[in-house]
């Protein structure tokens, strides 16, 4: 990896601990264990529900499959934090879209997110140029392309032998 040693190292380090974040929140009529893939749920419902794009298109986003974005959002529609809606010409596109309930956790949690977590990270961001943060989107685009499913090339097996003991 040569000089992006250390940059890969970080951002694996990273995605490793961020998969693991559970975080109990209890505030007033909310009471939920929210893990990072459920909190990225939410903000992307909230940040396509005024498009009425469906879960197959949400999931895509988040690089989930369909089976693993479901569960999270049946765990944030049993806790009143998401509604599901379909088309009245299409009852298998379903579209998601926060409750009131859901838009109040999403705006209260995010000022902690950003206060505890992320403020300090953004703030090395600002330092980067427009042409910079391009740059490193890019790379993070090129990163993710190889792992998406319709990139994954299907490599042949050769089956081992098995060893015998004489």
């Amino acid at each position: 990896m040569g000089r992006n040693r250390e940059l890969i190292r970080m951002l694996m380090k990273y995605v490793n601990l961020f998969s693991q974040y559970d975080d109990k929140i209890k505030d007033n009529n909310i009471d939920i264990s929210i893990s990072a893939q459920r909190w990225q749920t939410l903000e992307c419902i909230i940040e396509y529900e005024d498009e009425n794009k469906n879960m197959v298109f949400m999931a895509n986003q988040l690089g989930l499959s369909k089976s693993t974005f479901s569960k999270y959002v049946k765990v944030l529609v049993d806790n009143g934090l998401v509604d599901r809606y379909q088309h009245t010409d299409n009852r298998k596109d379903i579209v998601l879209k926060s409750t009131k309930k859901g838009h109040k956790f999403y705006q209260m949690r995010s000022k902690i997110i950003l206060e505890e977590g992320w403020k300090e990270p953004f703030a090395v961001l600002d330092k980067l140029s427009d042409e910079n943060m391009a740059i490193i989107v890019e790379f993070m685009t090129k990163m993710v392309s190889e792992l998406e499913p319709e990139n994954n090339k299907v490599r042949e097996l050769i089956k081992l032998q098995e060893m015998t003991t004489e």
